[in-house]
C-alpha cells in the first residue's frame, strides 16, 4: 500500500519542464515587441524626468515588477489562456507604436509599450483568484504624461490652489504678506516660489502612484456591468467635450474635467478604487499647503530655514509620508462609508434589491465567497491559447520590431546628443545670419543692436533665433527675429502665452489689405504685386499694464510663403501639430518641410495706436522681404 501511494503522489514532477515550454512562446514575442520600442522610451522617459513631478517613475516600474512576481502563476503548465481584451490591446498598441514611429512622437511609444504590458497581463492568470494579472500594469500609467500638456495645466492648477489656500492661512496667522502669481511674497523675510519651495506638487504624482499600488495590492478593484461601463465612459466623453463650450473657463472647466476623470476611472476600476485614486488630488493639496505655510512660518517663528538645504528635504519627506497615511486612511473611511451591509429576510424584496444595488457598488472582488467560488470554477475553465492566436503574437511582434528599426534611423542623433529634443529633421537646416544681413537702416528705423541664441533641437522657440532691435525716430523699439527652424506652421502665439503675454486679439493679413490701409502711396513698393503671403497680427497684454504687438509668418526652404491659418482653435492646432510631428522624410513629400518664421514684436505701456500698428505693418513686409532674399542667396551659396 506504501509503495501504490508513494507512486501516485509524484505526478507533478514534469511540471516545469511542461511550464517552461508553455510559457516562452508567449513570452517571446512580448518580450521583444516591448524591447523594439526603446529609442523612443529612451526620449520619452529622459524628457520627463527631467521634470521634478515624474522623477519617481522607476518606483512605478518596479512596483509593476514586483506585482508580477508576487503573482506570476509560476507553478501552473498553462498560465496564459485566450483573451479577446488581450488581443485588442495588443491590435490598440501595435497602432499607437507604428503612429508614434511615423510622426517621431515618443508618447505614443510610451503608450504602446504600457498597452503591450498590459495585453500580456491580461492573458497570465493570477495564481491566486485565477483571473487576469491585467491590474498589475496599472502603475505604470501613473506616468504617461497627459497628451495637449494637460499635466503641466493640472500641475498649475494645484500650484495655484496651494498658494491660494496658502494665502489664506497666513492671514490668520497673521503673517503680512501679498500674492503675485504662485509666488507668496513675506516682506519681513522673502519671496516663496510655490515651484521652488516644495518643487511644485512633486508628491502628487508619488501619492497617485500609492493609490494605485494599493488597490492592486488590496484588490479594491471592481468594475461594474458592461452597461453601467458604457454609460460611465459615454459620460465621461460629453463631460470631456464639455470642456470645449464658451461657458466651461476656470474653475468650471477644472470642475468637468475632473467628473470626467472620476467617470472614466469608475467605468475601469469600479466605485471604491475610483473614489481613493481622486483622494490622492486632494491630499495632494492639502499635504503640500501645509507643507508651504509651514516654511515662512517656520522662518518667522523659529527663524528656521526650511526653503532650502536639508530641513527643506525632511519637511518634504514628512510632508510626503502624512499624505501617504491620508491616502490610506482614506480607503477605511471609504469602507466605514459605503462598506456592504448585510442582507436580512426583513428588507421585503424592496430591500433585498436596494441592498444587492448597494453592496455591487461596495464589495471587493473577495467580499463574497459564494461569488468568489463561482468565479473560481468559471475561471480554472479558461480555454488556452490557440496556435492562430500565437502566429497572431508573432505577427504583431515583427511589426513591432520593423517600427522598432525605424525608430532607431530617426532618433539616432538624439540619443547621441545631450539635448532633450526629438530630431524631426534628417539633417540641419539652420541657415547661419550675422549682424549685417539685415542694413543698419531700413528707411527712418536705425538698427541698435543684433543677438543671436542657440537652443537645443525641438524647443518651441527653435533651435536658432537671429535678432535685430531697431528704433524709429518716435523712439519706438521693436525686434525682428528670424526663427529657425519648425516642422510646419508654428503657432507663435502660443509661445507668447506660455511666457505670461494674454492674448487680446489674433487677426489674418495681407499685404493687398496693408496697402489698402496704408494712406502713403510709397507703401504699395513694400511688397511685391500679387504676391499675397499672409501674416498673423496679435496683440497682448500683462497683468501689469504692460502691451504688446506681434507680426509673425513663415516660409519654407525654397523660400514660398506657407499659408495661415485662420483660426488656432483646439481642432486646428491638434491637425497642425499632428502634421508637423509627421517623419521628415514623408512630411516633405506630403505636405511642407522645414519652416523658418519670422517676427517683430514691440512692447509698450500704453495703447498701441493705428497708426504705429499702420507703420510696423509696412516695415515688417519690407523686412520679411530682404531676409527672405538673404536667405535664398545662402542658400544658393551654400549649394555651390
Amino acid at each position: 500500500m506504501s509503495s501504490a501511494a508513494t507512486a501516485t503522489t509524484k505526478p507533478t514532477e514534469s511540471v516545469p519542464a511542461e511550464k517552461g515550454a508553455a510559457q516562452w512562446p508567449i513570452l517571446v514575442p512580448y518580450l521583444v515587441a516591448i524591447g523594439a520600442q526603446f529609442p523612443m522610451l529612451y526620449l520619452y522617459y529622459r524628457k520627463i524626468t527631467a521634470q521634478p513631478h515624474y522623477q519617481p517613475v522607476l518606483i512605478a516600474v518596479i512596483a509593476v515588477v514586483g506585482i508580477a512576481l508576487m503573482r506570476w502563476p509560476f507553478n501552473r503548465a498553462k498560465p496564459f489562456h485566450q483573451s479577446l481584451t488581450s488581443d485588442i490591446l495588443m491590435i490598440v498598441g501595435l497602432g499607437a507604436a507604428i503612429f508614434g514611429t511615423v510622426f517621431v512622437e515618443p508618447w505614443f511609444c510610451a503608450f504602446a509599450t504600457m498597452l503591450m504590458v498590459t495585453s500580456l497581463f491580461a492573458r497570465t492568470l493570477d495564481k491566486e483568484s485565477l483571473g487576469s494579472l491585467w491590474t498589475g500594469s496599472l502603475p505604470l500609467y501613473v506616468y504617461l504624461a497627459l497628451p495637449m500638456g494637460m499635466d503641466v495645466s493640472l500641475i498649475t492648477t494645484l500650484q495655484r490652489y496651494s498658494a491660494v489656500y496658502t494665502s489664506r492661512l497666513l492671514d490668520l496667522a497673521g503673517l503680512g504678506h501679498h500674492m503675485d502669481g504662485t509666488v507668496i511674497n513675506v516682506p519681513s523675510l522673502r519671496e516663496y516660489g510655490i515651484e521652488e519651495a516644495c518643487s511644485g506638487v512633486q508628491s502628487f504624482f508619488t501619492l497617485l502612484l500609492v493609490a494605485v499600488v494599493f488597490i492592486v495590492l488590496s484588490r479594491r478593484i471592481r468594475a461594474p456591468q458592461i452597461g453601467v461601463s458604457i454609460l460611465s465612459i459615454m459620460m465621461a466623453f460629453v463631460l470631456l467635450i464639455a470642456q470645449l463650450f464658451p461657458f466651461a473657463t476656470g474653475v468650471t472647466s477644472q470642475v468637468l474635467l475632473f467628473a470626467s476623470v472620476g467617470f472614466a476611472l469608475y467605468a475601469f476600476l469600479g466605485f471604491r478604487a475610483a473614489a481613493l485614486i481622486l483622494s490622492a488630488v486632494f491630499w495632494a493639496v492639502f499635504m503640500n499647503t501645509i507643507r508651504i505655510l509651514t516654511i515662512p512660518l517656520a522662518e518667522y517663528f523659529f527663524k528656521l530655514p526650511l526653503a532650502e538645504g536639508i530641513g527643506h528635504t525632511i519637511l518634504g519627506y514628512i510632508a510626503l509620508g502624512a499624505g501617504i497615511a491620508m491616502v490610506l486612511s482614506t480607503d477605511q473611511f471609504l469602507m466605514f462609508l459605503f462598506g456592504p451591509v448585510e442582507e436580512t429576510s426583513e428588507t421585503g424584496p424592496f430591500g433585498r434589491m436596494l441592498n444587492r444595488m448597494w453592496n455591487s457598488l461596495s464589495k471587493t472582488k473577495d467580499d463574497d465567497e459564494d461569488t468568489t467560488s463561482s468565479r473560481r470554477r468559471r475561471r480554472s475553465e479558461r480555454v488556452s491559447i490557440s496556435d492562430s492566436n500565437q502566429k497572431f503574437l508573432w505577427v504583431a511582434m515583427g511589426l513591432m520590431v520593423l517600427a522598432g528599426i525605424w525608430q532607431i534611423v530617426d532618433v539616432q542623433r538624439s540619443i547621441a546628443r545631450a539635448d532633450k529634443g526629438v530630431r524631426f529633421f534628417d539633417s540641419d537646416m539652420t541657415v547661419e545670419f550675422e549682424q549685417n544681413d539685415l542694413p543698419e537702416r531700413i528707411n527712418d528705423w536705425k538698427r541698435d543692436k543684433y543677438v543671436m541664441q542657440n537652443r537645443t533641437r525641438g524647443s518651441d522657440l527653435g533651435e536658432r533665433s537671429d535678432m535685430w532691435q531697431y528704433r524709429s525716430p518716435s523712439g519706438i523699439k521693436v525686434v525682428a527675429s528670424l526663427d529657425q527652424t519648425f516642422p510646419g506652421w508654428h503657432e507663435l502665439t502660443t509661445c507668447y502665452k506660455n511666457t505670461g503675454w494674454r492674448m487680446i486679439s489674433r487677426k489674418v493679413l495681407t499685404p493687398s489689405s496693408i496697402r489698402s490701409d496704408s494712406e502713403d502711396a510709397a507703401s504699395t513698393d513694400v511688397t511685391p504685386e500679387g504676391d499675397e503671403w499672409g501674416l498673423i497680427e496679435a496683440t497682448f497684454e500683462k497683468t501689469t499694464g504692460e502691451r504688446g504687438y506681434l507680426l509673425f509668418s513663415h516660409f519654407d526652404s525654397f523660400g514660398e510663403g506657407l499659408d495661415v491659418p485662420a483660426d488656432w482653435g483646439t481642432f486646428t492646432s491638434l491637425f497642425t501639430r499632428a502634421a508637423n510631428r509627421l517623419s521628415h522624410r514623408i512630411r516633405a513629400s506630403l505636405l511642407r518641410g522645414e519652416a523658418y518664421q519670422f517676427q517683430i514684436f514691440m512692447t509698450s505701456t500704453d495703447e498701441v495706436g493705428p497708426e504705429i500698428k499702420s507703420e510696423l505693418r509696412q516695415k515688417y513686409l519690407l523686412i520679411r522681404d530682404q531676409v527672405r532674399q538673404r536667405f535664398l542667396e545662402k542658400l544658393d551659396t551654400e549649394t555651390e
